[in-house]
């Protein structure tokens, strides 16, 4: 049994370093899962609280080669439960989903690891629900990013991702229906990995 395990070990190996080098992304379609973790850079995210914590982020999007060294990117970014803090004490749950629209500059396009920077525009939406049970809107609200992370090559069209990535956007309010009942303010870094696949060039043609 070890050694159909070694055996299949090997195989992936071989097969993984015969085909690691990148191929080009241009006129490529590629799809992005990733998971990971935001932390808000500003302790009171909601205003008139005292502290944001640490949270699980997730999500995906698209990206499209216009050439080896340029992509432009779609992303969604779900933080599902950020807990928010007043006075040591938790007050409320945050949620928020984040879309950025964006360009990466890519260096090394055909090597098996990958390195790129990127920046762009972000949406922002979300609801906060108080620990008394009450909902509340957090309205759209916009800003942008600025991204750095790797791909890491494992075949030509299935990639490794790690990306660190800052978001800051203008404050947003509040609402009780219609209603203004405070502000929030986004502004965090969060870090992911996940898995890249692309299509080839000639699945266009």
């Amino acid at each position: 049994m070890h050694k159909v395990f070694n055996a299949i070990a090997v195989s992936v190996l071989v097969l993984f370093a015969s085909t690691a080098m990148a191929d080009t992304i241009a006129n490529r379609l590629g799809f992005t899962g990733k998971v990971g973790f935001a932390t808000p850079v500003k302790d009171d995210f909601i205003n008139g609280t005292s502290e944001t914590k640490t949270g699980f982020a997730g999500g995906g999007g698209l990206l499209y080669g216009f050439g080896d060294y340029v992509a432009a990117e779609l992303d969604v970014t779900h933080l599902p439960k950020l807990d928010v803090k007043n006075g040591g004490s938790k007050a409320y749950e945050a949620t928020l989903t984040d879309i950025g629209l964006g360009l990466q500059c890519r260096f090394i396009p055909n090597g098996k690891v990958v390195p790129y920077i990127g920046a762009g525009a972000d949406f922002i939406k979300g609801s906060l629900k108080h620990v008394s049970g009450n909902d509340y809107d957090l309205d759209w609200t916009y800003g942008g990013h600025v991204s750095a992370g790797v791909d890491w090559f494992l075949t030509k069209g299935i990639a490794l991702t790690a990306e660190a990535r800052a978001v800051r956007t203008i404050s947003g309010d509040i609402l009780s229906g219609s209603t203004k009942v405070g502000e929030y303010d986004p502004y965090w870094v969060q870090g992911t990995f996940g898995l890249r696949m692309f299509l080839p060039e000639t699945f266009w043609r």
